[in-house]
């Protein structure tokens, strides 16, 4: 079965998480938090505001009811650029990609209102280079200051949260609208994000992102008038203009901002020569009663509320479908962030490259072994099945020889040492069923020693059975009993380990905790160079042991020192 994504909107009021897995053409929701945050930006210290957020995405990530560990977060704000770049194609199918996003710095560097040396980029290929004919090629391109990002993985650190990818609001909004497939059979969408603090437009064709902007007004606007007029707390002031709706009075502030997204909308339709469709309303604002009717009045596009949980399957016993419909104009950029990426599906990730990487897979691992032991089997087989051919060959030229009775002396000869060392192959093969390194064993004491901070890169393991089979083969002549094996015990493999860790004793740990396992001995240090991962410290290192075939026969009062030894 699929595996599920959390999406996670960390707003200015609300802290907004949905986690949903796709079966099929069907989208199931799987869980939904919606959290407040208990501090206004403007009202509350930085402290205060960090804890309050702390405590909103635990309320809206419940410890035990969610079935995946791994969320998508985004940002969106003044700080977050958007941009669709042209370069040459050559070079940008040529070089690696970070060269790529220097070229893309260098062309955009004017339009960055913070240093470029902060700026963190990522980027995706909008044209199809197949058909492209242009020697040049279109990119959508996303840049953030190096702080943001800091600031969001250092968030999802310290609650212990998986993070996958971090994506940006106006791409999120476009798979949450996405999700609403009946109604997107129009060419071109326009969605407005009424949030708190800010507003998002975003038009998108075909998935296709065709216009971006941030507008700094939202419904903290509208509050903060509410609360001076009626001289209420900011709170109550909230409230009343949820339940009761805008005073008369507000209609200059919240003309502000409808006259700000209908600029915005009708110049993407005059620069692009465009019309837009259908536009799509959602954010907190989207559930005040008198918007839709409002911007109606000063927006010619036909317009309506989003509710993408119309097209989604209630997986959640607890929460009714009405109320999911009520609650989901505030959900589409969690919803958005929680549809995994599809294989050919471009997107961006701000993400740091290393933060991305996968663990070593045990279970990968230990497939790769038990082929490995397959494919020795089947290798010394087929030379004994030559053996075999060699003999039957021989005796057909005695059988052929039965006039001259030295000659079928000498060829039954022959044809005995053949036999013995087919005799000896055989024993081969059993030696190697006894000999077989415990993979499984193994690969289970690796995973329980290694520490959480310890990420692995490769595991080597060498001087296995083929070589011992080959040097048996190569030392013995036919006819000829073979060696006794050796009475010192099993000769051990030689097992090289290489990895990384974010703390810089992890690889020290590791090697420590592999000692109280009594498969592997005899541990040497090879490489160890120092690396930062963001602002952590870290180390590349490698290591090598031996590691036993099988463990020594041992009584039980010297086996501890026989181990150690």
């Amino acid at each position: 079965m699929a595996k599920s994504l959390i999406g996670l909107d960390i707003g200015t009021n609300n802290v907004k998480a949905v986690e949903l897995i796709e079966s099929g053409k069907d989208v199931i929701v799987k869980h939904v938090g919606f959290a407040p945050i208990e501090a206004i930006p403007e009202l509350t210290n930085e402290e205060d505001r960090h804890k309050a957020i702390i405590k909103a995405i635990k309320a809206a990530l419940p410890a035990g009811s969610l079935k995946s560990k791994k969320v998508a977060t985004a940002l969106s704000g003044k700080s977050v650029i958007t941009r669709t770049v042209s370069l040459p194609k050559g070079p940008v199918l040529r070089l690696p990609r970070e060269e790529v996003k220097r070229m893309i710095i260098t062309e955009i560097e004017a339009e960055i209102p913070f240093p470029v040396e902060e700026a963190v980029l990522d980027y995706f290929i909008i044209d199809d280079l197949a058909t492209l004919k242009e020697d040049k090629v279109r990119m959508m391109v996303a840049v953030v200051p190096k702080t943001e990002i800091d600031k969001n993985m250092a968030l999802m650190k310290e609650i212990g949260i998986e993070q996958e990818s971090i994506d940006i609001v106006p791409f999120a909004l476009m798979r949450g609208i996405s999700v609403l497939k009946a109604r997107l059979n129009v060419e071109t969408i326009g969605i407005i994000e009424l949030g708190a603090a800010t507003s998002e437009v975003v038009v998108a064709k075909a998935g296709e992102m065709l216009f971006t902007r941030n507008i700094p007004l939202g419904g903290n606007l509208l509050t903060r008038v509410i609360q001076d007029i009626l001289n209420l707390d900011y709170a109550k002031a909230e409230n009343s203009k949820v339940k009761e709706g805008l005073p008369q009075t507000v209609t200059p502030q919240f003309e502000r901002i409808a006259t700000e997204v209908r600029n915005s909308l009708s110049y993407f339709q005059l620069q692009e020569h465009k019309k837009i469709d259908l536009t799509f309303i959602c954010g907190g604002g989207g559930k005040l009663k008198e918007v839709l009717q409002y911007l109606k009045e000063k927006i010619d596009i036909p317009l309506e509320i989003a509710n993408p949980f119309e097209n989604v399957k209630n997986a959640m016993k607890n929460i009714p479908a009405d109320f999911l419909a009520d609650i989901a104009p505030y959900l589409i950029v969690a919803i958005g962030l929680a549809i995994k990426q599809k294989k050919t599906e471009k997107r961006i990730n701000l993400l740091p490259e290393e933060f991305r990487k996968e663990g070593v897979s045990f279970k990968m691992i230990y497939a790769a072994a038990s082929v490995a032991t397959t494919m020795v089997v089947i290798l010394i087989y087929l030379l004994l099945g030559y053996k075999v051919k060699q003999m039957t060959l021989k005796i057909d030229e005695m059988t052929k020889a039965m006039s001259n009775l030295q000659y079928v002396v000498v060829k039954t000869q022959e044809a005995k040492k053949l036999s013995d060392e087919t005799k000896r192959l055989e024993d081969v093969v059993k030696n190697i069923y006894k000999i077989s390194p415990p993979y499984a064993q193994v690969l289970d004491e690796l995973a329980m020693a290694m520490p959480s901070s310890v990420w692995l890169r490769e595991i080597d393991i060498t001087g296995d059975q083929v070589e011992a089979a080959a040097l048996a083969a190569k030392n013995v002549k036919p006819g000829t009993a073979p060696k006794k094996e050796s009475t010192t015990g099993p000769a051990p493999l030689k097992m090289i380990v290489v990895g990384s860790s974010l703390k810089t004793q992890g690889v020290a740990a590791f090697m420590i905790n592999l000692r109280t396992y009594p498969h592997f001995i005899n541990f040497d240090l090879t490489g160890a160079r120092l690396t930062n991962y963001g602002k952590e410290e870290g180390v590349a290192w490698s290591f090598e042991c031996n590691l036993l075939k099988e463990l020594p026969k041992v009584d039980d009062k010297t086996k501890t020192a026989e181990v150690k030894k």
